[in-house]
């Protein structure tokens, strides 16, 4: 039989219930979440490559997948609307769990859009109405790298943009825009073959960024994260 160990109050102060302290106690020091691109499975997706060389930097990651349709067609807009609301929830879920882990966040092609939207606000489309940002700031203040790949969202000058594309994707930020709060925490990975995040008619690129920029990408989370 286990025996719990008595808790010892101090004046003025309250225990944290044993629950919260078993659930923080199994945190990890970083946390991957990544979102898929259109009409994959349920999963990873084209980000799980990324999601490894995490978890190679730093043993003991653990990581889980945005749930949402991903889907394509007719359906994009509202399955980007689906996207956005579980990028908020899961997000806002994991760090009530785990306030002291690491979390970084690896969205590619829809799977960045919806984390894009989330975290830098709209509007986008018959997808989002509103300007600002969904994502809370105290829930956001826990995320410490974002990573875009094939974000059709992109549009050139952003500070954040890597790669070799000089035209906008398909659901394009307006002409100078910048993400308000988390511009120093993106990198969004984009080239001028990429017919979804640029105007390039090459969709094998597409797949492609992680093999292109994945150790550059990983220096990026490691510059953000730091040791642990």
């Amino acid at each position: 039989m286990k025996i719990a160990a008595p808790l010892v109050l101090l004046s003025g102060a309250l225990a944290a219930p044993s629950g919260d302290v078993e659930a923080r106690q199994a945190c990890a020091k970083v946390h991957v979440i990544g979102a898929r691109e259109s009409t994959v499975p349920q999963g990873y997706g084209s980000s799980q490559a990324m999601i490894q060389l995490i978890q190679g930097a730093y043993p003991g990651t653990t990581s889980e997948a945005i749930v949402y349709p991903a889907a394509g067609g007719n359906a994009y807009g509202s399955s980007v609307t689906a996207g956005i609301s579980a990028v908020v929830n899961q997000v806002s879920a994991f760090v009530k769990k785990c306030p002291d882990t690491k979390v970084v966040m690896v969205g590619y092609s829809q799977g960045s859009q919806i984390m894009d939207d989330a975290f830098c606000g709209g509007p986008d489309g018959s997808s989002m109405s509103q300007t600002t940002a969904p994502m809370p700031a105290d829930v956001g203040s826990h995320v410490k790298a974002l990573i875009f790949m094939g974000d059709p969202r992109n549009v050139p000058g952003l500070s954040y943009n890597v790669g070799t594309a000089k035209a906008g994707g398909f659901a394009a930020r307006p002409s100078g825009y910048q993400c308000p709060v988390y511009a120093d925490r993106i990198k969004s990975y984009c080239d001028a073959e990429d017919p979804y995040c640029s105007n390039g008619n090459n969709a094998q690129h597409h797949q492609q960024y992680v093999q292109i920029y994945g150790q550059q990408a990983l220096a990026f989370v490691k510059q953000k994260v730091g040791s642990v």
